[in-house]
């Protein structure tokens, strides 16, 4: 039994790393489109990959240069934009990461 677990071990774990990108991915798309779902998209996505994988943490910094650089900006309207979605993202974020946390013990439970 442990034979057929470890030849599993690596394929699944490919299949769990590349179904939370294209999740992460498309979440992230969902954001911006309003066709799709956004946060229905990336908290799955995040819980596969992990909150330390790499794919995760560069889109939160990224998410965070762009803020500042939004609320660095010259322009009023830009500048108080930043501002008010660099309070949104901390109020979503604080919402959705127990939602997050919640999902990777479920997903580490299952495994």
């Amino acid at each position: 039994m442990k034979r057929v677990w470890s030849s599993l071990a690596r394929p699944l774990a490919i299949a769990r790393r590349v179904t939370g990108i294209l999740l992460l991915i498309a979440g992230i798309l969902g954001l911006l489109l309003p066709v799709l779902p956004g946060w229905s998209l990336i908290i799955p996505g995040v819980a596969l990959l992990g909150r330390r994988h790499r794919l995760v943490r560069l889109s939160h910094l990224a998410m965070r240069y762009a803020l500042r650089w939004m609320r660095r900006s010259r322009q009023p309207q830009l500048r108080s934009l930043g501002w008010r979605l660099t309070m949104e993202y901390g109020r979503t974020r604080r919402i959705v990461l127990p939602a997050i946390v919640a999902t990777e013990r479920a997903v580490a439970r299952g495994n």
